[in-house]
């Protein structure tokens, strides 16, 4: 059965111009579209009116491509989701609250109204803008919980603190920090625990509750894919990661599974599961911390004087590279600080061109290598130059830094001018041809992508800010290429996976893009319908047909 989809705007993104106002979608699939601007005829509706026919009136809504976030670790934002207390939020251009005893507050007040029995986690907290500059320790956590399982986990991404309960229950007490806070190794390398006993607490309904919280948010910025980066090489078996690969086979988005593993053993566990072989990300994979945690390695030291280092031996971590390369798999690791991205360049450069090369890679704006280099954040003068040479795919969060340069001035405490002004040169490297891939990083971010479009097009280095359509192309057809699939692009021949909205996001200003979310999302030629905050979610996922992630 064919549908024709007319009265839109779509935005096909094959170039900032080309529109289209029919597209006729057979199995999925675009099989015909007009557009006067990129060449073709007008399509005739009443050619395809057939009984096999349906027509589908958009009623003047501007489409685009489903948008692909290539960068996310969804196990845990589903986990979460459905679990998770806030205890930062923005009020009158500033953090709030700011102090240990406001942070003590919200602590207190959840804690009271919960189980005994149940863990606590708390999210969106800004170390940075603390008075304290600190995450709470243990035994301020054992104070205010009463003795429960607590954890907080601060909006980089790279620490977080425990109870004492907690550190017991998975058996890290007197493993790691005697405080409690978790920093820098101690927390890149334990995060999979933690992670794994947080989704054991959950229970059916929570597990449901939070994939339709899930799914439906995604759904309704527009967000057909997820590059899911799931999975450390901590702990016992991965069961959960095991299991959430099962379960993702059958979610009404498309996921695509980056399993973090270095463990070859775990990785032949999920690679039936998976369309392409793929692997690395975060966890295991982060060569280096982050910025907030005092942990990215940079050359010189923070201005309050601690060092970030490598996680790896360049020969041991090359060795681990060029074994996966060799076998066809697609890398992807974290590097954020100059050292870091050049132990990744430099092995990139040296891997055989059969296991690195696309294959067209002197397409314009095209990637040279399939290897992706996530985070990218800080590449010196020397490391800008080898990129462009080796023009890898580079997945980027730029609503961090904007976040940063407004409310958190976390930069600003941490890192010289200098290197502050050494961050990713965005148009630079879009007018190099470097792939760059839009992503949130969730749940570090939110999965908002327009927050992150914002800070793309009010970057940081004002001066390298990028235009809404190259802003645009990093989330649709830059993340279909770097997947090696027909997604990204209104085409005839690829995939009719689009979403409506009533602003034309090319033309529209930064700032409307706050707040906004998309009227309606297609995938595979059919509309996205909301999954319920109930248990019945879990039944509906189970009859689906499951497809390869």
């Amino acid at each position: 059965m064919k549908t024709v989809f007319t009265n839109a705007i779509f935005h096909t993104m094959e170039d900032e111009d080309d529109l289209c106002g029919t597209i006729v979608v057979e199995d999925g699939r675009i099989v015909a579209l007009d557009s006067p601007a990129g060449g073709r005829s007008p399509l005739n509706i009443d050619e395809f009116a057939t009984k096999d026919t349906k027509v589908v009136d958009l009623h003047g809504a501007h489409a685009f491509p489903a948008l692909i976030d290539s960068h996310m670790h969804m196990m845990e934002a589903i986990a979460f989701n459905a679990m998770t207390v806030e205890i930062c939020h923005f009020e009158n251009g500033s953090v709030e609250p700011h102090t240990l005893t406001g942070a003590e507050s919200v602590i207190r007040n959840h804690v009271a109204n919960t189980k005994p029995d149940s863990l606590s986690v708390f999210a969106n907290y800004f170390a940075a803008t603390f008075d304290e500059g600190r995450l709470p320790t243990r035994f301020e956590l054992d104070d205010w919980g009463a003795g429960r399982e607590i954890l907080v986990l601060n909006f980089d991404g790279h620490s977080s603190s425990c109870s004492t309960s907690l550190l017991k229950a998975v058996g890290l007490f007197g493993k790691v920090a005697d405080n409690g806070i978790l920093r820098g190794p101690d927390h890149d390398a334990n995060i999979g625990t933690l992670t794994a006993h947080a989704v054991r607490s959950l229970t059916p309904a929570a597990i449901a509750r939070g994939t339709a919280e899930f799914c439906n948010t995604c759904a309704s910025y527009g967000i057909g894919t997820i590059c899911a980066l799931e999975g450390t090489d901590d702990g016992p078996r991965d069961r959960a990661v095991e299991a959430f690969a099962h379960y993702a086979k059958r979610l009404p988005l498309d996921v695509r599974l980056f399993p973090q593993y270095m463990d070859e053993e775990r990785l032949s566990r999920v690679l039936p599961t998976m369309r392409t072989p793929r692997v690395g990300g975060c966890m295991k994979w982060e060569l280096d911390g982050s910025v907030g945690s005092h942990t990215a390695a940079f050359e010189t030291p923070y201005i309050n004087g601690s060092q970030g280092s490598l996680y790896f031996e360049t020969e041991k971590l090359e060795k681990t590279i060029r074994n996966l390369a060799e076998r066809g798999f697609v890398v992807s690791a974290h590097a954020i600080g100059e050292l870091a991205i050049e132990q990744l360049v430099g092995i990139y450069e040296r891997l055989n061109e059969k296991d690195a090369i696309v294959t067209n890679p002197d397409a314009p704006g095209a990637a040279r290598i399939k290897h992706r280099i996530d985070h990218c954040e800080f590449p010196s003068v020397s490391d800008r130059e080898r990129i462009n040479v080796l023009r890898p795919y580079i997945t980027i969060q730029p609503g961090y830094s904007w976040i940063d340069k407004r409310y958190l001035h976390g930069y600003e405490r941490l890192l010289s001018p200098e290197k502050i002004n050494q961050q990713i040169p965005l148009k630079d490297f879009a007018e190099a041809g470097i792939p760059m891939l839009g992503s949130s990083d969730a749940p570090v971010q939110t999965v908002d992508p327009y927050l992150q479009m914002r800070g793309m097009r009010e970057f940081y280095l004002e001066g390298q800010s990028l235009s809404a359509f190259e802003a645009l192309k990093t989330y649709t057809v830059n993340g279909g290429a770097a997947l090696g699939e027909a997604k990204g692009l209104l085409r005839e021949g690829y995939e009719a996976s689009f979403f409506t909205c009533d602003v034309d996001l090319i033309k529209c200003a930064p700032s409307e893009l706050e707040g906004f979310h998309a009227t309606s999302l297609w995938m595979h030629g059919k509309r996205y319908k909301p999954l319920p905050a109930n248990i019945s979610t879990l039944a509906r996922i189970a009859v689906t047909k499951p497809r390869l992630i």
